[in-house]
């Protein structure tokens, strides 16, 4: 079966490592000129870090995973306000979760793919024919091909998704927020893994990457939804910041570079039904749960997993509606979990900013963050 996965993100990277592991014959093709360096960190854990060891990679993932243990909580004036140990939650899971940047996740994939696998850069799908037997796929070079399959792995804008399954407008959820990373040489001392501020609408923090570099991330509130131009986001963001403490005001003084960062509305995808014909959608195109929820990537991974174990033992059509029988109730459940949880990351008043402060910390200790870990593992995705 010869397949196309347009985007190669985490989900579209290891659903090609799965197909081939399955016999299948991958293409991807990736709108960006090369592999892309957004500036954010992802956990993979449970059901993905069990794909991970399948396919061979959890060496090589956590020789490049960011080492979090202590992470601390600030007002926007600089005062104290929690710790905790990320090894709590890690220990309560088995040691089964790391957290990686996104790109080290990608080129770990991209590695396993090389020389078998062509990844076709700078390079989108401008139109789509469905003819029952295969589709034919136009492509922004102008040329086409045919393929038995078209994924769309690319991201929660999906332009594949667009073209066979209609306008964004029909299946983006704003959730009122904004959120912005990227990364940028270590410029000041840092006495923790993840130094985090937080004031009523607003969270901003830095995580030490390990080589010279932090990565940011912001989030706000706001119910406005249409894009930001590149040369206007670092403004928007300093409108907010620039107040705050230097560990924090100092990462937008210079330049951003927006090729290499993430600036988005923070939306979840809804889409009724993940297959249409010959095309099907994974990862944020299928079912984008933000960065909130802590298992986007995860859930991305996994249903790559089941989307080729399923193609490699079902003709086409009873594979993508059995992909999404497995994954579906996983991904609503998970969704609703993320819609409740923006509340609490990002506080609504002074009284919701005290109650994290106790909240956070007392989940994260003994023997609270045992039954925390529970639950995530009995709310995450599963390969079985």
């Amino acid at each position: 079966m010869r397949i196309l996965i347009s985007g190669a993100g985490p989900a579209g990277l290891a659903l090609a490592n799965c197909l081939l592991d399955a016999g299948m014959a991958p293409v991807i093709v990736e709108k960006a000129p090369a592999l892309r360096t957004a500036g954010y960190a992802v956990g993979l854990h449970l059901g993905g870090w069990e794909v991970a060891e399948r396919l061979g990679l959890i060496d090589a993932l956590k020789a490049r995973a960011i080492s979090i243990q202590q992470a601390d909580y600030r007002d926007a004036r600089g005062r104290k306000l929690f710790s905790y140990n990320y090894r709590h939650l890690s220990g309560a899971c088995g040691e089964r979760m790391l957290v990686i940047l996104r790109d080290a996740l990608q080129e770990v994939l991209v590695e396993r793919l090389a020389g078998r696998v062509p990844i076709r850069y700078g390079t989108t799908i401008t139109a789509l024919a469905d003819e029952g037997e295969a589709v034919e796929v136009g492509f922004s070079d102008g040329s086409s091909e045919h393929f038995d399959l078209v994924v769309a792995a690319d991201g929660y804008r999906s332009g594949v998704r667009e073209l066979q399954f209609g306008p964004h407008s029909e299946f983006l959820k704003p959730l009122g927020y904004r959120s912005a990373a990227w990364r940028l040489p270590s410029s000041q001392a840092m006495d923790c893994d993840y130094a985090a501020f937080m004031d009523i609408d607003l969270q901003a923090g830095l995580y030490q990457v390990g080589d010279g570099t932090v990565s940011t991330l912001f989030c706000w509130r706001d119910e406005e939804i249409s894009r930001v131009p590149a040369d206007q986001r670092t403004a928007q963001i300093a409108s907010r910041f620039s107040h705050w403490p230097a560990l924090i005001s100092d990462t937008f003084r210079e330049n951003v570079d927006w090729s290499n960062g993430f600036f988005d509305t923070i939306c979840q995808v809804e889409v009724p039904q993940w297959s249409r014909g010959r095309v099907v959608l994974i990862g944020d195109a299928a079912h984008c749960m933000t960065f909130l929820s802590g298992q986007g990537t995860s859930t991305a991974v996994v249903g790559a997993y089941v989307l080729a174990a399923e193609l490699a033992s079902r003709p086409p059509a009873e594979a993508l509606a059995a992909y999404e029988a497995r994954l579906r109730p996983v991904a609503t459940r998970l969704q609703k979990q993320s819609e409740k949880i923006g509340g609490h990351y990002v506080p609504r008043s002074r009284f919701g900013l005290a109650v994290q402060s106790w909240v956070i910390p007392a989940l994260m200790r003994p023997p609270l963050v045992r039954l925390m870990a529970r639950k995530m593992q009995a709310s995450a995705p599963s390969i079985a």
